[in-house]
């Protein structure tokens, strides 16, 4: 069968489908609630480069039949994660990240695990996943018998994924210390060893291998541990207080004192998180980053209004795939394997799986999780929080691939054929036409490259005439770049409005060079573009923030350097009243001094010191200068 006949014979109900090459590689894995319709999409002409290109290479397909959308949506996570196919976004060596795993035994233990993925099974009980490399099978019907959120076949709890070493055995360590949990590799109670280990010696474990706890009291500490690892450490503080107090009026004092332990230690780690919302709503926070190929999430994770852990999860993503799927792929891969599942997903923009996703996590008895996207506020202030920290994250992992967020918009409000990664701002600053001067400055995405910066004194322009200078000071940058065979920049920003923009236009002209050019007026902040376009955007605008940077800077490099000049200038024109002050004596003052009003300052003496002064000048030029 062809592919365009498969996808006539596909069902018209859930499941996840597998588009495959000529060599049977898996290309991309996608769920649908109907595997028919969705599939036909892949029929057609794509107008996004990335779907286009996967389009191309696309010639088999394999379908697995769902009972739900929501079953569709774990199953599709495994096999990305098996697969690990070429077009769809996933966390970068998602299978290497460690967690933290309560077994499902008698006396549980706690250890780091990275093997997360187990097998799962079909309806007629075959193993499918990365051990089972035969194909699946078109329409092959899957139970939903191992598709538990952060919960295995066994029971088995997980916690994670960590993508911090020094977080996971800082918690680690917080268990074995305070709720002296086991991480031996003893399946007890059948198999004990003949005396209990170190760690029970150093009071880090309670002994389940030697009777020291019973299976009660042991079952009650590992309760514990899932409320501290799931970051509810107020509610747990006031309920091993409320032990320690019972156990005190009945006389258990043993066990009083190593519940007073547990408070004060959870009293400490409560004591060094800063709270930052008022409320007790669990939340974790989500912050973007994007480059060309890879992007990266900070999540931060909040618990009883304190942020618990942060973690950075980078992905593997092209340019052109959308916020929403790396978002969704974000929610999908860290959310549907951990037991910790916040009451409200904090996310900078909407996702497609969003009510799937609620529907699946509300299956957890107790639990109504919801995903939102918030407009204003402290959430809005916090995802901007973690926005920064994904964008330092990507800025180490690959510093040549990050884009920052005003620089997309402006690819996006302006049309452009490519995000514009060098951007140069131009300005000029004069005083009634005198010492008229011209400033370039660079900036690299939303940096400025300051060794790049060059400053012009205008030469061709007499009086009073702003537009001409502009257009003398871009024609001589374009000639520099081009004399040099240097790169042009990829949008230049003109301070000013439409008669600036008009000169910059005239002198690329001369050219027949190809920039796009924009002018920002100071009163009002609007955009004046190349093609006639007036385009007004909000303050809060990422573009309009980093235009403004470039303005302003290009404005304080202009200004400054006029300053200096015009400094210079009234200095000169004063000494060139006092006779026996040649060329070279006046530029000796001036590098000496700095100003004039610095030089009347001076003293005979302090004068005398320059050089090519003496006793008898230095005194002359102080008496002219105090007449």
């Amino acid at each position: 069968m062809s592919f365009a006949e498969k996808v006539s014979a596909a069902p018209e109900c859930p499941g996840v489908y597998l588009l495959k090459d000529a060599k049977g590689r898996v290309l991309y894995v996608g769920k649908a609630r109907s595997l028919r319709e969705r599939l036909k999409a892949y029929t057609q002409l794509q107008e996004n480069p990335r779907l286009s290109s996967l389009v191309s290479k696309v010639t088999d397909l394999e379908t697995v039949i769902t009972r739900s959308e929501v079953e569709a949506l774990v199953l599709e996570e495994n096999f990305i994660k098996f697969k690990k196919p070429r077009y769809n976004v996933r966390l970068r060596d998602d299978k290497k990240f460690p967690y933290l795993k309560i077994t499902a035994e008698a006396y549980p233990r706690i250890f780091v695990t990275r093997n997360l993925m187990e097998p799962q099974m079909d309806a007629d009980g075959r193993r499918f996943g990365s051990e089972h490399r035969k194909p699946i099978g078109a329409n092959r019907r899957v139970s939903a018998a191992a598709l538990s959120l952060g919960r295995k076949g066994d029971g088995s709890v997980f916690f994670g994924p960590y993508t911090s070493a020094k977080e996971l055995r800082k918690a680690l360590k917080a268990v074995k210390r305070i709720f002296r949990m086991r991480t031996c590799k003893y399946r007890l109670p059948e198999d004990r060893p003949s005396r209990p280990c170190l760690d029970f010696e150093l009071n880090r474990c309670s002994g389940p291998c030697a009777d020291k706890v019973t299976q009660v009291q042991y079952a009650e500490q590992v309760k514990d541990v899932v409320r501290f690892l799931s970051g509810r450490s107020d509610e747990l503080t006031e309920q091993v207080e409320q032990r320690m107090w019972a156990a005190s009026q009945s006389q258990d004092f043993e066990v009083a004192a190593t519940l007073r332990d547990q408070l004060l230690a959870l009293r400490d780690i409560s004591r060094n998180q800063q709270a930052i919302l008022q409320d007790q709503t669990s939340r974790d926070i989500v912050g973007l980053a994007r480059g060309k190929k890879s992007a990266v999430a900070a999540l931060f994770r909040v618990r009883e209004g304190k942020i618990v852990s942060r973690e950075e999860y980078p992905l593997t993503a092209g340019e052109n795939a959308p916020d929403s799927e790396l978002l969704s792929t974000v929610v999908r891969s860290v959310h549907t394997h951990t037991h910790d599942i916040p009451e409200e997903i904090i996310l900078p923009a909407p996702i497609e799986d969003a009510a799937v996703l609620e529907a699946l996590f509300a299956e957890r008895p107790g639990r109504k999780v919801r995903i939102i996207v918030p407009e204003r506020g402290e959430k809005v202030r916090l995802m901007e929080l973690a926005r920064a920290n994904a964008e330092k994250a990507l800025v180490e992992l690959r510093p040549e691939e990050r884009v920052p967020a005003g620089s997309r918009e402006l690819s996006e409000i302006l049309g452009l054929p490519s995000v514009p990664r060098l951007i140069e701002g131009v300005d000029i600053s004069n005083t009634q036409g005198t010492n008229a001067v011209g400033s370039i400055v660079v900036f690299r995405d939303d940096r400025p490259t300051k060794q790049q910066y060059r400053l012009f004194k205008i030469r061709t322009v007499t009086g009073s005439n702003d537009f001409a200078m502009m257009e003398e000071v871009l024609a001589r940058r374009v000639r520099g770049l081009l004399e040099k065979n240097r790169p042009l920049p990829d949008l230049v920003l003109v301070d000013g409005g439409k008669g600036q923009l008009s000169s910059a236009v005239k002198a690329y002209g001369q050219f027949d060079a190809e920039i796009p050019i924009l002018g920002l007026a100071k009163r009002t902040d609007t955009l004046y573009y190349d093609d006639g376009r007036e385009i007004t955007i909000p303050v809060t605008s990422p573009a309009l923030k980093l235009l403004k940077r470039i303005r302003d800077e290009s404005h304080r490099f202009a200004i400054t350097f006029h300053r200096k000049l015009r400094g210079k200038k009234m200095v000169e024109s004063e000494l060139d009243e006092i006779p026996g002050l040649g060329p070279a004596r006046k530029k000796a003052l001036i590098q000496h001094f700095g100003s004039l009003d610095k030089l009347r300052l001076a003293s005979v003496d302090e004068i005398a010191k320059v050089r090519g002064f003496g006793p008898a000048l230095a005194a002359k030029l102080y008496e002219a200068l105090h007449r």
